[in-house]
């Protein structure tokens, strides 16, 4: 069945609005809610620069903004320390003797670290790096699990002002290669390995085959996990690098637009780098973290791995920034029983719990016994992205996950008539940070199961057709007319081509009623959304014609669970077999076709 943004509609859209009962209070009317949007879209330069104040900067910006879109800069002129708006501002606060993060990994192995303790770790290691020669502007690259000391490595790159980019762990040495050859980063940086459904992911040798195929010849440094493979005398283990720790250094203050960090995202015909500028990013991740309801006593669960731009915003940066305690857990959801989330939500507290629409679908298909043996009452919301949220799934977790076993105000335990908030939030890579939803901490009308809630003040959305003209309850494409803090200084040719008429064309469908609720629909280019990921066919083709000399053909489907697949043709000698398993190899078991069909 090819993707079709009509009939996706017509599973989403509700006409039904929802308070949830511990909401009651901070809800506001759609009328409050668009006066307040509507204002911050009426000068959002002056908006921005507001929140911009609640940063400490070294110098202050001479100008809010500078170039036209796509060649924007923000705070031109401005210094900041980055580290210090991360962590440094922390101390001599009750929050530097509290856990930055809790870890924990699939056989219940468990570790904290607080913010103190991960300000000493990451120093040690920022002096390393600058003791090996990595100087600012010198790229890192991370192909990385969710651990403490991949997390500390991250922000002791940003402590000496080398940007760094993380590597999903899901992509294969060949797309591992690609990103080398791109970023031609100074230091490699690479979890050993780490277990997933009971078994071993050995994440070295995929590296080393990347290593390779690139030519690389810089240092790789290596976090060691046991039962991985011995390193090789060209490797580096973390405890050798802080060898070379030579003492206390000084953080980096970086002009506004120093590259922070890069992604690569998904395009048509490949994965291309966006690169995002420190002082904009820095900006508008800590006011948008705050609105999603982080604060500093709250505790953070976020399933989405920092590599996509969720897992890097609000994992790395964010919350960190706030202050927020982050449960960091290396592995699946349903090991040793497809209650391991439930449990980790209630063995730490959780307040605040980020995950997927493909992750709410598969949990809901599990049955509902493995959430109500569980005691999740300290949550006060659940965030969901990446890509559309259905009603029937969307009232499974608010009634089932939600209601938890407390009544709070109006609530009914043992009715199942929900509790908290379930929050449906829109985020691309190139914008950086979530762009519409309802706000637990700032602007919330009530919910409309199935949308992705409202625009976020200060990002001026809306839906047009291929004209430009502006529609409202009919399917168009979604756009942002205005220029936004953390625009990437850096880019191909397809973002800069996505600007048209000054506003930017984000590629997906859309929907928006007339009281204002945004429905995403998918894309409207053939770049799929599997499970979350953002995934390039044309990196598939071109991936398949030089490691097995095939010409392919594909198509992009509608999945149950997954929300979107890939449906594979091509000719050649080779076997579907070798096809799939050269897929999963190179590639990456995250773009797995649903269906490989040799032509004869």
């Amino acid at each position: 069945m090819e993707v079709d943004p009509y009939e996706t509609l017509k599973t989403l859209l509700s006409n039904e609005r929802i308070i949830p009962p511990l909401m009651k209070w901070k809800t506001v009317s759609t009328i409050e809610y668009r006066k307040i949007y509507e204002e911050s879209i009426r000068d959002p330069y002056s908006f921005w620069e507001r929140e911009a104040l609640k940063l400490s900067w070294s110098r202050k910006w001479s100008r809010v903004v500078e170039g036209q879109p796509p060649n924007t800069k923000w705070f031109t002129g401005g210094y900041i320390n980055a580290y210090y708006n991360i962590i440094g501002k922390h101390r001599n606060t009750w929050i530097w003797s509290k856990p930055a993060f809790i870890w924990e990994n699939e056989e219940g192995d468990s570790r904290i670290i607080t913010y103190g303790e991960l300000d000493r770790l990451a120093s040690r290691i920022a002096s390393s790096l600058r003791s090996i020669g990595v100087r600012p502007g010198d790229w890192v690259l991370a192909y990385i699990s969710p651990s403490i000391e991949a997390l500390a490595f991250l922000l002791a790159s940003v402590k000496i002002g080398a940007p760094f980019e993380t590597v999903f762990t899901g992509f294969g040495y060949y797309e591992l290669a690609k990103r080398i050859r791109d970023v031609n980063p100074n230091i490699l940086l690479a979890t050993s390995g780490f277990t997933r459904r009971g078994k071993l992911v050995d994440t070295l040798s995929t590296v080393r085959k990347a290593v390779e195929l690139s030519g690389f010849k810089n240092p790789v440094v290596v976090i060691e996990n046991p039962g991985t493979p011995p390193l090789r005398d060209s490797e580096l283990s973390l405890q050798e690098l802080l060898g070379y720790s030579s003492g206390s250094i000084e953080d980096y203050t970086a002009p506004s637009e120093h590259p922070l960090f890069g992604l690569h995202s998904g395009y048509s015909d490949e994965y291309s780098q966006i690169v995002y500028p420190t002082g904009g990013f820095l900006v508008q991740v800590y006011s948008t973290s705050q609105w999603i309801g982080l604060r500093p006593r709250d505790t953070y669960f976020c399933t989405v791995w920092p590599g996509w731009i969720t897992g890097v915003s609000y994992v790395v940066f964010g919350p960190l920034m706030i202050g927020s305690t982050i449960v960091l857990y290396e592995g699946g959801p349903d090991y040793p029983s497809w209650d391991r989330w439930w449990r980790i939500i209630e063995d730490y507290a959780v307040t605040l719990f980020l995950t997927t629409s493909s992750a709410l679908r598969i949990l809901r298909k599990q049955g509902d016994q493995y959430v109500t043996s569980r005691n999740l009452d300290t949550l006060k919301a659940i965030l969901v992205t990446a890509e559309p949220l259905e009603p029937d799934t969307w009232y499974w977790t608010y009634r089932v996950v939600g209601t938890g076993k407390t009544p709070v105000i109006d609530s009914k335990p043992d009715g199942y008539t929900g509790r908290i908030p379930v929050v449906n939030l829109y985020i691309q890579s190139e914008i950086g940070t979530f762009v519409t939803g309802n706000l637990v901490n700032y602007t919330f009308p009530p919910i409309a199961p199935g949308s992705a809630g409202t625009p976020i003040p200060g990002f001026n959305v809306g839906v047009v057709d291929s004209e430009g003209r502006e529609l409202t309850e009919s399917i168009g494409e979604l756009v942002v007319r205005n220029p936004w803090p953390a625009m990437p200084i850096k880019y191909p040719v397809e973002y800069r081509e996505k600007w048209k008429n000054g506003y930017y064309r984000t590629g997906d469908y859309a929907y928006i009623t007339r009281d204002g609720y945004v429905y995403v629909l998918g894309r409207l280019d053939n770049i799929a959304k599997i499970s979350g990921y953002r995934v390039s066919p044309g990196a598939i083709v071109k991936a398949l014609r030089e490691l097995l000399g095939i010409e392919t053909r594909i198509y992009r489907v509608k999945d149950p669970e997954r929300f979107e697949s890939f449906i594979l043709e091509y000719k050649g000698p080779v076997t579907p077999e070798e096809v799939k398993s050269t897929i999963r190899r190179a590639i990456g078991g995250i773009v797995e076709p649903k269906q490989i069909i040799k032509e004869e």
